[in-house]
């Protein structure tokens, strides 16, 4: 399928040579999708541990559950693969619910 470009107002078909360098653009953007959902999830979890930091300091007892938490947070990446990172990134669809638009895997929740 022809693609078209808008030049001063007037809608004109890219060259094969336009067309050849977007296919190559698309491929490669394509190609590091998986690249970016894992970035997007060290993103998230670095956010959850820095939450809660101030646990681990030496004069504030940290629960073994909190500790547990933490280290699955920290083993996300060896844990899980680029097969898993849709389901890491799902979020709440229902816009009735009060999470609407909040990530639902439940390595996320604070215990």
């Amino acid at each position: 399928m022809p693609r078209f470009k808008n030049v001063n107002g007037e809608v004109i078909q890219f060259t094969a040579e336009e067309e050849a360098q977007w296919d190559s653009m698309k491929a490669d953007w394509d190609s590091k999708a998986d690249e970016r959902k894992l970035n997007q999830i060290r993103i998230i979890r670095n956010q959850k541990l820095a939450e809660t930091d101030f646990m681990a300091n030496s004069d504030y007892p940290m629960e073994d559950k909190y500790k547990t938490w933490r280290q699955s947070l920290r083993d996300i990446t060896s844990d899980y693969n680029a097969s898993k990172y849709d389901e890491l990134l799902n979020k709440e669809t229902d816009k009735t619910k009060d999470n609407f638009g909040q990530l639902t895997h439940s390595i996320w929740s604070k215990p």
